[in-house]
């Protein structure tokens, strides 16, 4: 695998991004099942695998309906487990570049600053640092693709960790700007109003999306991806 972490074996990174501390694997199960889900042939052209993929942690990977939901753009939910952004690069090479989407979906969130020390300033700077070198990656293997890259969604379960995403988003908003082939799309007032959250959008857990959420989120990402794709043609 390529290395994006200048010097730093990612191999050798987990979540908390702890020199010395292995990969987390304990998803080959749902990585090797997406795989079959959604096989690609040698004969498949770019963008014909899956127009769209989806790729993200487990607000994609439990949203069931999302290929049905997202039929006309043509997409695959390639969502597993609780992805980190290093578990993301990990994968890509079997779950996102393999399939040469016209338009990727990305979605990751408190799972990249869980393992992080230090107050929300600190770890959203860390946070976008890899971020930064993940988009600069997958941008790079993947020239003709376009990514929307959603911000950390503010969960009602985890109210200790909205100031460091909402960071995190505004830092994401700045990377993208003027980049063409980059769209941001802001989910955070799609469950938190600046004061309250909206707990009826989510799962009794207050972190993963109910039915009703995910709808609302269907939305707001239909609406970006219905520009993209008239942008392109597709």
């Amino acid at each position: 695998m390529k290395n994006i972490y200048e010097g730093l074996d990612i191999n050798s990174w987990k979540s908390g991004w702890e020199p010395g501390a292995p990969v987390f694997t304990g998803y080959e199960n749902e990585v090797a099942a997406i795989e079959s889900k959604y096989p690609v042939t040698a004969s498949d052209p770019d963008g014909k695998a899956a127009p769209t993929v989806f790729y993200g942690a487990s607000n994609f990977r439990m949203w069931k309906n999302l290929d049905k939901d997202m039929e006309r753009f043509g997409a695959q939910n390639h969502g597993f487990g609780g992805a980190t952004d290093v578990l993301l690069v990990h994968y890509a090479d079997r779950l996102l570049f393999p399939y040469k989407p016209k338009v990727a979906v990305i979605q990751s969130g408190s799972n990249d600053y869980a393992g992080l020390k230090g107050k929300p300033a600190r770890q959203a700077a860390a946070s976008l640092e890899l971020k930064k070198r993940m988009y600069g990656y997958f941008t790079e293997e993947l020239p003709d693709t376009r990514f929307v890259l959603l911000s950390p969604v503010l969960m009602p379960g985890a109210p200790y960790f909205t100031d460091t995403a909402l960071l995190v988003g505004e830092g994401m908003a700045e990377l993208c700007s003027g980049l063409p082939k980059l769209s941001f799309l802001d989910i955070s007032e799609l469950t938190y109003d600046g004061t309250s959250y909206k707990t009826e959008l989510f799962k009794s857990d207050g972190i993963h999306l109910n039915r009703d959420g995910q709808l609302a989120l269907k939305e707001m990402i239909t609406e970006v991806l219905d520009g993209i794709f008239k942008s392109i043609g597709g």
